[in-house]
């Protein structure tokens, strides 16, 4: 059910907000209200200080670094008092300053190597040459000029430099360029350039060293390889650092916790500070308490919210039934002023995802698999209620593979009956569940519409509507044909009376009669969708089926019923990923299209708390009993 919300509005002395704040923050009940008018108009995206930056980034890198056991997994995330969550985290800081040190300096050797690996990329064409590198130079009669030249016109290049009485020495030849020095007089060099350049040469200068290219690119190599050793040498400090990353961790959470609290936006004055937020209506003596016990001089107000206050929404249910609120969520939070859906629609998915799947032994595996992924991964917050919803599933799916005598594809005694043959009744089944689905929604209808004081809008627009539909449905059967004729003809006449009756002019009220008779297709339509439940039943029960049989054909020997066992274990592996996917997409389907749209509308905004959001350890926030 929707709890009520109120808007609090709090007033304190600015020496108290840091105080208050993580009173709020640790009760975990305040929703704050960012004010417009606040002192601090930055977006919360730029807030982040550079330690919760350098935090963060130095826990990624740890992260990479650190060796997960595999025991590990079936470890608890660690508590701590909320008293030492708060206290400074020197350990921590040393921590993050060392990684912090490590990783400057293994980025300046990554850099180091990648220059050292051009340079030596451009000198490689220059090996053979013997002489310094500085030494290339003109003097007061002679000029030399290191080129490259095309592979083809090496040969013509040759000739035209012989021709000038110049000379040229080629080193090697790669990517299709040969590398050259070119020694000519000053004055006509020049002229043999713009020749040679006619023919596709290109100048090339040299970094000046006072080695040949073959000696400095022995030292750029063992450079590198210094570097490299460097670099596993850094990797493990790293490494040796991240095994005990507790500390680091705790610090990220530390920084997050603060820049919650540092992202409030309130409205200061000289001397006090406005808090707004909205407050679960069963939780404000709780907040009342924790104010009180903070500090002292406060101004304190509860209100109800004004028809221009939006409100955000909060849904309380059974403990059982609040795990499918995230199948509602993902559709649309409900508005505050509609009924919560998910005591109605979390059974409903229950039913119909076990319809679907409808298999004792997949039913098994699906406890099996999520609870053990529920063990090992810890989900919280909506991906829990997503992997219990799938697990509370398997109940359903391994009673309704009793009833249907499915047996991970084998068909064996069904209570009711087999889809795979007998598919008429399946869909017969299939449809009366769509009609109580749907009749489900539209009662929802009815009771909002009661509730908002339009009883004639809930017989003419709801209840006529499921006399018609009870009364079609009726026709099809010979004891109860004539009341379901007597039904439909009744249904349909209050239709055809009164879907016009907004109109005040009486053609319009007939036209518009007629219009609303002629939502019938919308309905059949819809009630029609649920037989994709027979479809995803018999392409379960048929692949499984299949996979049986390709085992049986092939386990004729040792060899072969190892075989079998391989295409077994695939095939139904294969099959119960594809069921999971499929039944898990359409009955939501059915949840969000033929199902919300008789009565709902959504369009609330979710309660998010200023609290403590740990994702590496549990803040024990709860007061110590003495």
């Amino acid at each position: 059910m929707i709890i009520p919300m109120r808007k609090m509005k709090l007033i304190v002395f600015r020496e108290d907000e840091e105080a208050v704040l993580k009173a709020l923050q640790k009760t975990g009940e305040y929703m704050p209200i960012n004010l417009e008018d606040s002192e601090d108009t930055q977006p919360s995206e730029n807030k982040i200080s550079s330690e919760a930056q350098q935090a963060a980034e130095m826990l990624k890198l740890s992260n990479q670094y650190h060796k997960k056991y595999y025991h590990k997994l079936f470890e608890d995330q660690p508590e701590i008092s909320y008293d030492t969550f708060l206290m400074e985290n020197v350990k921590g800081k040393e921590i993050c300053q060392q990684l912090q040190s490590f990783n400057e300096h293994y980025k300046a050797l990554e850099l180091d190597i990648e220059n050292s690996s051009k340079a030596i990329e451009e000198l490689l064409p220059w090996e053979k040459m013997d002489i310094p590198l500085d030494q290339i130079k003109g003097s007061k009669y002679v000029e030399m000029s290191t080129v490259f030249l095309p592979e083809p016109v090496v040969d013509n290049a040759v000739k035209i430099v012989e021709e000038e009485k110049a000379q040229i020495q080629i080193f090697d030849v790669e990517k299709k360029e040969a590398s050259a020095l070119v020694v000519q007089t000053r004055k006509e060099m020049p002229e043999l350039l713009s020749k040679l350049k006619e023919l596709g040469m290109r100048e090339v200068i040299l970094t000046k060293t006072s080695c040949s290219a073959s000696e400095k690119i022995a030292e750029l190599r063992e450079k590198i390889q210094q570097d490299r050793k460097e670099k596993i040498n850094i990797e493990q400090s790293i490494k040796k650092i991240s095994e005990d990353e507790k500390d680091i961790k705790l610090l990220n959470e530390q920084y997050e916790t603060k820049q919650n609290r540092d992202n409030v936006k309130t409205l200061k004055t000289n001397e006090t500070v406005l808090l707004l937020g909205w407050v679960c209506e069963d939780r404000i003596e709780k907040v009342k308490k924790v104010i009180d016990k903070t500090i002292h001089d406060y101004d304190l107000q509860f209100d109800k919210p004004t028809k221009k206050d939006k409100p955000p929404t909060v849904t309380r249910n059974p403990r059982f039934w609040a795990q499918f609120e995230t199948i509602t969520d993902m559709y649309s939070k409900p508005s505050p002023s509609e009924l919560d859906p998910a005591l109605v629609a979390g059974p409903w998915y229950w039913v119909i995802f076990g319809m679907m799947m409808g298999d004792v032994g997949y039913g098994i595996c699906m406890f099996f698999v999520f609870y053990i992924f529920r063990k090992l991964k810890k989900p919280k917050g909506n991906g829990l209620k997503l992997v219990n919803t799938l697990l509370y599933s398997s109940f359903t799916t391994i009673l309704f593979g009793v009833l249907f005598g499915s047996y991970f594809g084998e068909t064996w005694h069904p209570i009711l009956f087999a889809p795979l043959t007998n598919p008429m009744k399946m869909l017969i089944f299939t449809l009366i569940v769509g009609v109580l689905h749907i009749f489900s929604g539209m009662s929802i209808k009815i009771v909002e519409q009661f509730k908002a004081g339009h009883p004639w809008d809930a017989i003419f627009d709801q209840v006529s509507w499921m006399i018609l539909i009870t009364g079609l449905g009726l026709l099809f059967l010979q004891a109860t044909r004539r009341a379901g004729a007597i039904m439909a003809i009744a249904g349909a006449a209050i239709i055809l009376c009164t879907a016009g009756r907004e109109n005040k002019n009486v053609v319009k009220k007939i036209t518009g009669g007629l219009l609303g008779l002629y939502n019938i297709s919308s309905y059949l339509s819809d009630i029609l969708s649920y037989s994709r439940i027979l479809a995803l039943s018999l392409a379960t029960g048929v692949i499984g089926m299949v996979m049986n049989l390709l085992a049986r054909m092939v386990a004729v020997n040792i060899v072969g019923i190892i075989v079998a066992l391989f295409i077994y274990f695939i095939g139904h592996t294969f099959n119960l990923a594809m069921s999971l996917l499929s039944a898990y997409v359409h009955d939501s389907r059915l949840q969000y299209i033929e199902f919300f749209n008789k009565f709902y509308e959504g369009g609330g905004i979710p309660f998010e708390p200023l609290s403590i959001k740990s994702k590496y350890v549990n803040v024990n926030t709860e007061e110590n009993k003495k």
